[in-house]
């Protein structure tokens, strides 16, 4: 499919968490949208929406960022947070594309290898898709599942919030 796992350690050692906890789904993404948007004054705008499954409680959330990455980034750290605050640690280091099929074009299937650290330890994750935008998005949700799963190896189960609270 175009992964080459030899540079994405985290995307390795999240399939081998995956296969030894199959039922540690943390968040399921049920969907994401990005747009960005120049203006007259050649400035552009992205926003980002995301929408996943918790605990079979459905959250949403919108963001803006400097590009599409960025936006869904933050949009899918707002809807976890509340949950599972340790993804606010999560950093993104380096970003880099290659693309797998050069005779294609802008068409050609790529490869987007992303850097993350949570200030102890850092990984790169991995992502494959004719889309760039979803190659960044797997990468990115690889990077958070594979931190909860490191904190549940650990012994500290990631912290699950439950919010009663509501606003009058």
């Amino acid at each position: 499919a175009g992964y080459d796992l030899a540079g994405a350690d985290g995307t390795f050692e999240l399939l081998l968490r995956e296969t030894l906890s199959p039922n540690a789904r943390f968040f399921n993404v049920l969907s994401y949208e990005v747009t960005t948007r120049m203006t007259a004054a050649h400035d552009t705008h992205t926003a980002a929406s995301v929408t996943v499954e918790v605990d079979e409680a459905v959250q949403s959330a919108g963001a803006t960022g400097t590009g599409p990455v960025c936006a869904l980034d933050s949009a899918l750290r707002q809807c976890l947070a509340a949950s599972y605050p340790a993804v606010v640690e999560v950093r993104l280091t380096d970003y880099k594309v290659r693309v797998l099929e050069p005779g294609k074009g802008t068409a050609a299937k790529v490869r987007v290898l992303v850097e993350w650290t949570d200030g102890h330890s850092s990984w790169t994750t991995a992502g494959v898709s004719a889309n760039v935008i979803e190659a960044s998005w797997l990468a990115l949700t690889d990077s958070l599942r594979l931190e909860l799963l490191r904190l549940v190896g650990a012994g500290q189960a990631p912290v699950h919030i439950e919010d009663y609270s509501w606003a009058v």
